[in-house]
């Protein structure tokens, strides 16, 4: 039985494994450089959010998993020039991924955007062998979608439900007066306070951020000191139960180090993958220096604006409707994990053009990594430690 559960607990682990290495395969179908692929690779090897998600049981990761592979699927059917197998396979994995969680639906506009722009600029292919490839590959999901809706309609007079008459987390969790804001980014309060307290809980680009980056939830943080008692407050406040305790007085310097540098550093990538975001889409629309001589490549770096931009959206949607920080949540962004790793790759081959820069930006990614493994090694001798004691005290009184 001990067995059993030590796999079952390995299952999301695994899933995440697997995206990463689809996340690698992605990479290498671009003529990005070396430096920009090494880089850009790690980062999705050692974001911390990521290596939360493995860890926890939910379907996240496979969400990420599916979403990554349909990815992959179409980059080889376009480069395969559209073949039937090609195709039969990419609309089975999308089928497969929509009904992953309600967020994976992305991946539809996402695989839909090299077919529109493939029509539009008449590249590569005749428009009508992409219009017949384009729904070739849709038939199948959209068809078990609408009757997925429509069974969904008859039973439970909502088109797409979800568990809200069973918890109501706008009821029973804290938030802050005044709504939620999307204009504010103040990540430099969670360096100050790294997790979810009064007053942090309504910007939402500052909760997307930082919590994906450290772990300000907090799920993880809670085995890094001893002080039980002032976590057991804690965490009757973030159920809805009790005042705010205050400010951990017991939090160690290493924690302190740990949530500085990664939500510090953080920022690097970020200009980046912004840097990278408008080189994409210049490529995409406009056929740019690294993909002129290929069309194909140019059509499939169409996915990944979309894919960013609508799981973005898509957030933004669901806050709107839910207006408290359990729909801010920056695993729900992990959907484009692929997208913001071509973004990296683009903004560092930007930056590799001046060598100084080349080297900060090495040496900046390089800390960042190095706490980043600081980091999840501290939290895994941390529950280690506190597994020892669990099973001394159980040997002990039965004993």
């Amino acid at each position: 039985m001990p067995h059993m559960i030590k796999l079952l607990q390995f299952v999301c682990c695994f899933y995440g494994i697997m995206t990463v290495g689809i996340c690698y395969l992605i990479l290498e179908k671009f003529p990005f450089s070396n430096f920009s692929k090494l880089l850009g690779f790690g980062t999705v090897c050692f974001l911390p959010r990521h290596i939360y998600m493995c860890a926890m049981n939910s379907n996240d990761t496979i969400s990420y998993l599916f979403v990554a592979a349909s990815i992959y699927l179409a980059i080889i059917a376009w480069e395969r020039g559209l073949s039937p197998w090609s195709l039969g396979a990419l609309s089975v994995v999308l089928w497969i991924t929509i009904f992953t969680k309600y967020t994976s639906f992305v991946v539809i506009p996402a695989v839909l955007a090299p077919f529109i722009l493939a029509f539009l600029k008449r590249l590569a292919f005749s428009q009508r062998k992409v219009l017949l490839s384009a729904m070739c590959v849709l038939f199948l999901p959209m068809f078990m979608l609408a009757s997925y809706i429509f069974s969904n309609l008859k039973y439970y007079h909502s088109p797409l439900p979800w568990n809200l008459t069973m918890y109501d987390p706008s009821v029973n969790r804290p938030h802050d007066e005044g709504g939620i804001s999307f204009f504010t980014f103040k990540p430099w309060e969670d360096v100050k306070t790294p997790m979810l307290a009064p007053g942090k809980l309504h910007s939402f680009w500052t909760l997307i951020y930082s919590g994906m980056w450290f772990d300000t939830e907090p799920y993880f943080q809670h085995y890094l000191d001893s002080n039980a008692a002032w976590w057991k407050h804690y965490y009757g406040w973030y159920r809805g139960e009790e005042s705010f305790p205050g400010k951990n007085p017991s939090q160690s310097g290493q924690t302190i180090l740990e949530e500085s540098g990664l939500i510090g550093l953080g920022l690097f990538p970020l200009f980046l993958m912004l840097t990278g975001f408008y080189q994409c889409i210049k490529n995409f629309i406009f056929g740019g220096d690294l993909v002129r001589a290929n069309p194909v490549a140019r059509i499939n770096l169409g996915m990944f604006p979309v894919l960013a931009l609508f799981n973005v959206a898509g957030i933004i949607a669901l806050t709107l409707r839910l207006p408290v920080y359990n729909t801010m949540k920056p695993s729900y962004l992990l959907n484009a994990m692929p997208a913001f790793m071509i973004f990296l790759c683009l903004g560092i081959m930007f930056c590799e053009r001046n060598a100084t820069l080349k080297r900060a930006t090495l040496a900046t990614f390089g800390m960042l990594f190095a706490i980043a493994i600081m980091h999840i090694v501290h939290i895994f001798f941390a529950i280690r430690s506190v597994q020892s004691q669990l099973a001394f005290c159980r040997h002990f009184l039965s004993g």
